[in-house]
């Protein structure tokens, strides 16, 4: 199914507003691990994002206790 107009300028705004302000974090895992890490973090409640975000506090936390 093709994109209409309207959703073709939504999606090119979204990509303007959002221009250089993400950038991927990129990683291979095996299918077991990575369906193991998702069902981790959603029955966690949080995002794949936030869950990165809260691990990398978490080690910043052990690092400062060293």
């Amino acid at each position: 199914m093709e994109r209409s107009e309207a959703q073709k300028a939504a999606d090119k705004k979204y990509a303007a507003k959002i221009n250089g302000k993400y950038k991927p974090f990129i990683v291979n895992l095996t299918p077991d691990e990575l369906a193991e890490i998702d069902a981790i973090i959603a029955s966690s409640g949080m995002k794949k994002a936030e869950f990165l975000r809260w691990a990398v506090g978490e080690l910043k936390k052990q690092n400062e206790n060293k």
